[in-house]
Order: C-alpha cells, then sequence, then structure tokens
C-alpha cells in the first residue's frame, strides 16, 4: 500500500525526524527521505522548509492555521541543500531523470517534476515520502494533507476492497460513487470517559 511517514511531536524534547528516518531505513527496509528540514528545534520549532516547493514555511494564528511561506533562511540553505540532493540521490535509485541531476549535484529542480518523480514510485512501493511537524500545535499538518493530495493515489486509481461483516468478512469489491452510501473502515474505537 503506498504510504507517507510522519515524524509527529517535533516540538518536543529530543524530537530527531533524521533518526526517525534512519530507523524507518534500518529497521523497516524503507526507501526514503525528508519532504522538508525543520526549523528551529524542540520548544524553538517554527517551522519547515519545504524542499520540493524550496520556500521556508510558518504556521501562524492561534492553531497554526495560516501557512506562511517565505525564502529560505540564509543559515539553514546548505544543510537544506544537502537534503534536498539526499532526497535526489532516493529517488535516482529509482528514476534516470533524478539519477542526472543527482550526479550533477542539481538540486534545483522543477517542483512540479520532482513532485511527479515523487508521486509515481510512492504509488509503485519504490519510496516513501517523510514529512513532520507538531499534529498537537498544527505545524506541518497542512503540508502533510498536500503531500496525501499530490502523492497517494486517489481511490478512483485503485482497487477497493471492502470486507461484507454479513457474509464472514467475504471481500467485496467497491465502485467509486457518491450517489452510494458511505463505506469506511473505523480503528482505535475507545469507550471511555473521553470517547
Amino acid at each position: 500500500m503506498p504510504r507517507l511517514i510522519f515524524v509527529n511531536k517535533m516540538d518536543r524534547a529530543g524530537a530527531d525526524a533524521w533518526e526517525c528516518i534512519t530507523g524507518a531505513r534500518e529497521r523497516l527496509g524503507l526507501s526514503c527521505a525528508a519532504m522538508q528540514v525543520n526549523i528551529g528545534v524542540e520548544n524553538g520549532l517554527q517551522g519547515l522548509v519545504d524542499l520540493v516547493s524550496w520556500e521556508a514555511c510558518f504556521f501562524d494564528g492561534d492553531s497554526g492555521e495560516t501557512v506562511r511561506r517565505e525564502p529560505i533562511p540564509a543559515d539553514m540553505l546548505d544543510f537544506c541543500i544537502e537534503k534536498k540532493l539526499e532526497l535526489i540521490g532516493t529517488l535516482a535509485d529509482y528514476d534516470e531523470v533524478m539519477e542526472e541531476h543527482y550526479l550533477e549535484e542539481n538540486y534545483e529542480i522543477d517542483p512540479v517534476l520532482l513532485q511527479e518523480c515523487i508521486r509515481k514510485h510512492t504509488i509503485n512501493l519504490n519510496f516513501c515520502p517523510v514529512f513532520m511537524g507538531s499534529a498537537f500545535k498544527n505545524k506541518g499538518v497542512q503540508l502533510l494533507l498536500d503531500g496525501v493530495i499530490s502523492y497517494l493515489p486517489n481511490p478512483t486509481e485503485v482497487t477497493n476492497i471492502a470486507l461484507d461483516t454479513k457474509r464472514d468478512e467475504e471481500k467485496v469489491e467497491l465502485a467509486i460513487d457518491n450517489k452510494k452510501p458511505f463505506v469506511g473502515l473505523a480503528f482505535k474505537l475507545e469507550e471511555t470517559q473521553y470517547g
């Protein structure tokens, strides 16, 4: 199944997205790379650098609901170039165009071309994009949701299988039709005083 990774709680003490990415590579055997670089650490998490659009994103408002985009801070540029080349290098294992950019150490790639490459290899299960942020403080969540739309298949692009609970969980292929009743899978349900 095509997937994304979200490294959450980047505003907490000891948060380290790079250790998480290393763990995903070593323990899960995933070909993955960061889509972002954090601006600030722990309680000082201010925003994220989007390596695809090549801009800094800050999350303003009481709940971080407004995304403000600015040029990448000058003191972060070298590290961001390093991480973007790492992203391109990971994709280069599966894509000749990215291989050319990587060998030339060219990080200035058209964002649309890079998005198409990421989407193709995410859907083909060759690559797993890694996003980061703080869900509680709503930092990075918008970029993650944009990633879901940009890089994962929509329901019409895949075969959708449901389990019919009335027929001993027999597999049933579902046709996508907004006029038919909703079908979904609920998980992690809990009946306590909190919900």
